[in-house]
This record gives C-alpha cells, structure tokens and sequence, in this order.
C-alpha cells in the first residue's frame, strides 16, 4: 500500500493538497521513512514505521503520548478516520502527525535554550510519570553493563583483530585510538555502572533517544519535540544523560551544565540516586559510542543514507572517550 493510500484513511482536513515531499530517514538511524505535506489543518508528516515493528508497540507509545495533551511542543498522532492513530497496511505501520515548527540547535547551544529544552523535558517526563509508572532498576543501566562487561571479555579483542585489517579504512585511526582509550576506561567505567544498575529509581515511559536533533526551537523557546520511536519504560536519568552528553559536552559545555539541571529541578526534582544513574548513563556512553559506530563500520558493514554518517560517529565516540580519560 502506498502513502497516498494511507493518506486516504484521514479525514479530508488531514489529506494532502499537493504530493507529500519524501525525506527517507531524515538524518535518523531507526529506519522509519518520512514525508512531509500541507494538509488543510497544518504541516503534517507522513511516519512509516520500520518494518517488523509490532502494532502493539506503535499503539503503546501513541497511548502514552496522550497524558502529554497539554504540552504544544510535542507531535502527538493523529487519528484517522475511523478514530486510530496507528495504521496498519501493506505490512507497515503507519502514523500522522503535526509538523512541528523550529530548527535543532547546532553546537553547543545558548543559556535560554539550555533552559527551555531542559524544562521541556522534565514537563515531558512529568506528565509521563502519571502512565505507566513504577520502581525499580534501570533496565537500560543493565544492558550497558552487560554490553560493556562483554566487551571487556572478548569484543575488544573482537574488533582489534578487524581493524588490524583496515589499514586502508579513512577511519581506521580514529577507531584504533577510540579502541585503546576504551580498554583502559572500561573497568572503572563497569564498576560504576554495575553500582548504579543496583539503585532503585523511578520508572515510566521516556524517550530512550533524547538527542537534540529531536528539539526544535523557535528563537529561544522549544517549539517541537520530535521522534518518538524509540520510548519505553526506563528511568528518567536515561534521557537527561542522553540530551546533557551530547548537548553539554564535558569541557565547553561544563559552565551550563548546572544551569541544565537546574531547569530540570524546578519542574521535576531529581534526587541523588537519579543524578548518580544519570553519572553512570553519560559514562557508559563515553565509551559505547564509539563502539557502536566502529562495530557498524567494520564487524557488520552497516550503511546508511549519508556515507559519512559511521566515520563521524566514530569521530563522536572517540571526541567523548578523550573528554573520558581526561577527567
């Protein structure tokens, strides 16, 4: 079944008035497809959801999404027609949703959106603590514990033996380099790690995936909070890990970085346990990042719309191993 098709399940407001505009992935790595169109109700985007993913899954994340009705900032689905905001077709699942204003911010960003996308997020998780909620340890701690103590007994060496065969790889050198600083990280990194995945925190839905891509900001107020693909039940630390780590890197970003959780505090208090998962989270990515994009690159070939995409992320993962070690 066709985008045009599917668009036909929508209310007249929410069809097309000219062919939608495809974008692929639009710079993610989930696999879902976009288009975008001009609806007579707005800007809307088309989401063809990677194949395989379970219905359920789509519908779970869309009933979450609606305790968040009162944030303007957040793209929420769209029903169709018979009243489903998740559809089915061709072996697909399908979504609608608003076209968000605004643009991610490049670089590290200024006070006032350091600010407002902190907030916006702790409103995010806010909201999202009234579905869905419970306590426990962090799944996602666990997982990379897991991924990094696997490493650390047999996947370096793994990866070193591919990459004594790459000599003539343009990213070979960065990942050799982001592969000895890993070794010498990962056991203190682990043992941090494995304490934080003891701690019983707060669990309900979070995004799993907060990068500032998916912040969009309109001069200094968020706008738009996009992406949801990825959300599931996990600890709140995760997505502020995720967005200060990458937003507010170690070093430049340091003089914000308590500005950051400040604005977070004053919608949602965050207690010593959280800031230590949060510790742990950042840490792990330090070292895992660069893992995951050599591992793509030369264990298993990945490719992706942009051909450069792995070597810079290799490049990220070594950037944030040397912030790392130079703590």
């Amino acid at each position: 079944m066709s985008a045009a098709d599917v668009l036909g399940r929508y209310p007249p407001g929410e069809r097309p008035i000219a062919t939608p505009t495809p974008l692929g992935s639009a710079g993610g790595l989930s696999g879902s497809l976009l288009w975008r169109y001009d609806a007579p109700n707005g800007p809307r985007v088309l989401r063809a959801w990677p194949e395989g993913t379970p219905l359920g899954r789509v519908e779970r994340i869309h009933g979450w999404l609606r305790a968040t009705a009162d944030l303007p900032f957040v793209a929420r689905p769209i029903a169709a027609s018979d009243g489903s905001t998740a559809i089915e077709a061709g072996g697909v699942r399908w979504e609608v949703s608003p076209w968000l204003p605004g643009e991610p911010t490049a670089g590290i960003p200024p006070l006032p959106r350091v600010r407002a996308g902190f907030e916006g997020l702790a409103a995010l998780h806010s909201r999202l603590s009234r579905v869905d909620a419970r306590v426990g340890p962090s799944p996602g701690l666990a997982a990379r514990r897991d991924e990094l103590r696997s490493l650390i007994e047999g996947g370096f060496d793994i990866l070193a033996a591919r990459l004594s065969t790459a000599a003539d790889d343009p990213a070979a050198a960065d990942a050799r380099e982001w592969l000895g600083l890993a070794r010498r990280l990962a056991p203190g990194v682990l043992a941090t790690a494995a304490a934080a995945a003891r701690l019983v925190l707060p669990l309900h839905p979070c995004l799993r995936d907060a990068r500032p891509a998916h912040f969009l900001f309109t001069a200094d107020a968020l706008t738009g909070l996009v992406d949801f693909g990825a959300m599931d039940v996990e600890a709140p630390a995760a997505d502020l890990a995720r967005l200060v780590g990458e937003w507010l890197p170690r070093g430049d970003g340091d003089d914000l970085r308590a500005e950051a959780f400040a604005a977070y505090g004053r919608s949602r208090p965050i207690g010593a346990d959280e800031l230590a998962a949060a510790g742990a989270f950042e840490e792990l990515a330090d070292v895992l990042v660069g893992e995951r994009w050599a591992r793509w690159r030369f264990l298993e070939g990945r490719r992706f719309d942009d051909d450069r995409a792995t070597a810079a992320g290799i490049a990220r993962g070594l950037d944030r191993a040397r912030r790392l070690a130079a703590r």
